[in-house]
């Protein structure tokens, strides 16, 4: 693999039925609120420095976790699969900008 400035990875692509795809949805979400709650611990334990960065993405992400739920309940009433695409951009810049 070349490393270039930009990159682009396909993490989900596919159909799924509605547990497995809160098994995987809900298992990225949680694992950001994890990053941020430990992140926010971190800054709390070592400066008592501003959390509030995170502290707002955990009650976005919550959120999010709200919004997908209704829409994996609403696909379990109906029968219904979910088709997902979660792909990942990774753009190297430098430190200024």
């Amino acid at each position: 693999m070349k490393i270039g400035r930009e990159h682009t990875f396909q993490l989900i692509d596919g159909e799924f039925n509605p547990s497995e795809a809160g098994n995987i949805l809900f298992t990225l979400v949680n694992s950001k609120i994890n990053f941020h709650s430990t992140e926010s611990f971190g800054i709390t334990i070592r400066t008592s420095g501003d959390t509030s960065f995170h502290e707002n993405r955990i009650k976005e992400l919550a959120q999010t976790n709200t919004d997908i739920k209704q829409v994996i309940n609403y696909a379990a009433e109906k029968n219904m699969r979910l088709k997902i695409n979660g792909t990942i951009e990774i753009k190297l810049i430098n430190e200024q900008g």
